[in-house]
């Protein structure tokens, strides 16, 4: 017997859980960690007055919302061939501004192993945008 899985559902529940888990946890911390305000406080962002704190709000904000829409995605039923992947679409698309605004604060520290990480995931993002709207 052969198992046919739907690649759209899989990915839905790969963004949500991604985002989901870790604007959970800095949603659940209440406060902006040592570790981010550290590595951030040499560059242009600890430059700028509050730039560490709202850049973090920024992240959270933004991992919140992907998680969101593939909620919605999922309970609209997007994972159907037919169906319009208008939440779907939106969560991606806010995937790619988070894993650019993640790759440029890597180099601004110049953090180049997880830039690269972060390059990687905005081309796998980029590449299943495309396969979903093709």
């Amino acid at each position: 017997m052969k198992l046919k899985v739907n690649q759209t559902f899989l990915i839905q529940l790969l963004f949500l859980s991604l985002a989901g888990i870790t604007a959970y946890q800095k949603i659940s911390a209440l406060a902006v960690p040592d570790w981010f305000i550290h590595k951030f406080e040499g560059s242009i962002i600890g430059l700028i007055p509050f730039g560490i704190s709202l850049s973090f709000i920024l992240i959270t904000l933004l991992e919140t919302s992907i998680a969101v829409c593939m909620i919605v995605s999922l309970v609209k039923g997007e994972y159907k061939a037919e169906s319009n992947k208008v939440s779907l679409n939106l969560g991606l698309d806010l995937a790619l501004i988070l894993f650019l605004i993640l790759f440029f604060g890597s180099f601004f520290v110049g953090d180049y192993e997880n830039g690269a990480l972060d390059f990687l995931y905005f081309i796998g993002t980029l590449a299943i945008r495309n396969k979903l709207v093709i």
